[in-house]
């Protein structure tokens, strides 16, 4: 009702475009020389590299010729002392399960496969540092039919001067010979998760060798 007529259409668009606009500044970005330059020096590199390779025919030659241009060259420490904590697969062994569980659980294998009753009761041995120890068990019902060891006092004075394969021999022999006053000739033998070597094998041997079949 009161006041000017508004201005016409095509004034006001002219002044719109007339505004001065605030340019937005860019970023700071490296120029396409800078790139090319970096290329050009990494492509040199390699054909450098690859020149000495060839030349040489040992790529440590080669490395020794580009130590000798372009000053020593620091490579990331290879330290064969990291300890992993992983499981190594194939003929490795896992790192995480001790010994002493590793020998359990090939006892437990064995123990389902062995097992011994009154006419072939099992032979089992147990080793520690110093002494080895035998028994004759009947496994349907629980009883140790003979036993020996090198604890005893009578074995003591028969391996005063001997080796601890020979110690193991006489037990076996002496275990032979108790079983068999029990009316025991033949027996199962039950490495009880030991390999079948040194004093574990010398106590079957010296069994054997006093009669008991095997």
């Amino acid at each position: 009702q009161g006041g000017p007529p508004p201005p016409p259409m095509a004034a006001s668009y002219n002044a719109f475009t007339e505004m001065d606009v605030a340019r937005v500044p860019r970023k700071n970005s490296v120029s396409r020389y800078t790139y090319a330059v970096a290329v050009a020096f990494a492509v040199a590199a390699v054909c450098f590299l690859a020149g000495s390779f060839t030349e040489t025919g040992n790529m440590s030659l080669g490395m020794v010729n580009a130590k000798q241009s372009f000053g020593p060259i620091t490579a990331p420490s290879m330290d064969r002392s990291v300890q992993c904590q992983g499981v190594r697969f194939g003929k490795g062994i896992n790192d995480r399960i001790s010994p002493q569980e590793r020998r359990s659980r090939r006892k437990l294998s064995i123990r389902k496969k062995v097992s011994g009753d009154s006419e072939r009761p099992r032979l089992t041995v147990f080793r520690s540092n110093n002494h080895i120890y035998g028994q004759i068990i009947d496994d349907v019902i629980g009883h140790t039919v003979a036993a020996a060891g090198t604890v005893e006092k009578v074995v003591k004075e028969q391996i005063a001067d001997k080796t601890p394969k020979e110690q193991a021999e006489i037990v076996g022999k002496l275990l032979a010979e108790r079983a068999k006053e029990k009316g025991v000739e033949k027996v199962v033998f039950d490495r009880n998760g030991y390999k079948y070597h040194g004093r574990v094998a010398a106590v079957a041997d010296g069994a054997r060798d006093a009669g008991l079949q095997f």
